[in-house]
């Protein structure tokens, strides 16, 4: 079960990537640099910009460290993603989902171009130019914020960094508590095993 979530995840993510991806390959082929297109008047426009830094222009330049930045929040995110295998986490997934799909989206570009490719433009409160990757990171970390808020109790929040699970009653247990009782239950088997061995040979001498 927890695979075929792994699996969802994935192709959420990789459905993001490629959408995010197909867009600006059509910017680039359609688009002169700086060049704005406008789809609500002086409201909303498609400019085309080549963007080295990070969101809104921060760390303008400053490539690698940016790709270092992204590789270790797509392993954060991986990392967390693993943590929510209860059903009761099934949107958080999905907003994680999203997320790691818009960091990789950007990240190819950073990696394949050296520069993030922006078209989305808000004229008229001349919003900083951002992409659909951007979205994919932005809305669901803004939704998460909120679920985590008022909906996940301390209980989850361990869940979310690995230190609890939830078992099949809905019980919140202890990882430690829970290996350790593991490790009792494999050694209370291979002593079981060991004596059983031992009355067999005993019965056949």
């Amino acid at each position: 079960m927890k695979d075929k979530k792994i699996i969802s995840g994935l192709i959420i993510s990789i459905i993001a990537m490629i959408i995010d991806q197909a867009i600006k390959l059509l910017i680039i082929k359609n688009f002169e640099l700086h060049e704005e297109k406008k789809v609500l008047g002086d409201i909303f426009t498609l400019y085309y910009i080549r963007n080295t830094g990070s969101a809104w222009g921060m760390l303008s330049g400053h490539t690698w460290l940016l790709v270092i930045v992204s590789l270790l929040a797509i392993f954060i995110i991986g990392y967390v993603y693993c943590n929510l295998s209860d059903k009761k986490y099934t949107i958080l997934r999905v907003y994680l989902a999203l997320i790691l799909g818009g960091a990789i989206g950007n990240l190819i570009d950073r990696i394949r171009l050296k520069y993030v490719v922006d078209y989305l433009y808000f004229k008229l409160i001349d919003f900083p130019v951002f992409n659909f990757a951007d979205i994919c990171v932005t809305v669901p970390v803004g939704l998460l914020i909120i679920l985590l808020i008022f909906k996940y109790n301390g209980n989850d929040f361990d869940v979310i960094m690995g230190e609890k699970i939830i078992n099949e009653n809905g019980e919140y247990i202890d990882k430690k508590s829970q290996k350790e009782e593991s490790k009792i239950e494999s050694l209370k088997k291979e002593s079981q095993k060991e004596e059983s061995q031992k009355e067999e040979s005993e019965a056949s001498e």
